[in-house]
């Protein structure tokens, strides 16, 4: 369980029922792990009848917001894997290509708004630059190597950078949970958690996500196999009720 920032530190999460994400306010778009997935030949995750391999048609929204996501381009569609360890995730097969899926409305947050974004997803090369999700070139969360990650709000030059600097790195057989949390209004504190850890950058502007699996269209393409995407808008998650929800998704 690796944190980012000055140091690495764990975070001890109690598995059990937890939290589920939509008991907490402001829950905005949630892409759950198993749930709501359809495939290009007909199977579907609630239905367990999806095939390995099979390209993915698109991706339910639970939030109730109806910001399904989905990928009408062949080329272009991530792929369900039910090998062992990655059984029931959407995997993006290569980082080279350009695998996504495009929210049907974005995601808009206003300057100055708290949100957090939660993703649980595995990694499997750092080879080049990835986006885990976006909109534009300064509206995304990009990893560029296995111990730093950079995140884009509202156009804002530099970035806010996240590095871990105690030695560990993102191993690419594992999967992990990523938090961006936002929090105390104008001031717009930044703490990216993997697991635990976090650093203090700042950035009050807005931010618009639209995208899963890459920036932009055409833009940092990643490679890995992603479980859950979650967002809120107006909330920062508590250090409670992160570890909750970590509990939950980590049980399903």
């Amino acid at each position: 369980m690796l944190g980012l920032g000055n140091s690495l530190v764990t975070d001890d999460v109690v598995l059990g029922t937890g939290i589920a994400p939509n008991s907490i306010t402001g829950l905005d778009a949630w892409f759950q792990f198993n749930t709501g997935v359809v495939g290009a030949d007909g199977g579907a995750s609630d239905d367990g009848d999806m095939t390995e391999g099979e390209d993915i048609n698109s991706w339910a929204d639970q939030s109730g917001n109806d910001r399904h996501a989905s990928q009408s381009t062949a080329s272009k569609k991530p792929h369900w894997d039910t090998t062992l360890f990655n059984e029931n995730g959407l995997r993006w097969p290569d980082d080279e290509a350009d695998t996504h899926l495009n929210m049907a409305s974005n995601v808009s947050i206003g300057a100055n708004v708290d949100f957090t974004v939660m993703i649980r997803v595995k990694l499997t090369d750092f080879t080049t630059d990835m986006a885990l999700i976006g909109s534009a070139a300064k509206h995304l969360i990009k990893w560029t190597d296995n111990t730093r990650v950079g995140v884009f709000i509202g156009g804002n030059n530099p970035i806010a950078a996240f590095e871990e600097t105690g030695g560990d790195v993102i191993a690419t057989d594992t999967y992990y949970i990523h938090t961006l949390t936002r929090s105390n209004g104008s001031t717009g504190n930044l703490d990216y958690r993997v697991h635990g850890g976090g650093s203090g950058l700042t950035d009050a502007d807005s931010f618009i996500i639209n995208n899963i699996g890459v920036g932009n269209d055409n833009t940092l393409p990643c490679e890995g196999v992603f479980k859950d995407v979650i967002i809120w808008k107006g909330t920062a998650l508590t250090d409670a009720q992160r570890q909750g929800v970590v509990a939950y998704i980590e049980a399903q």
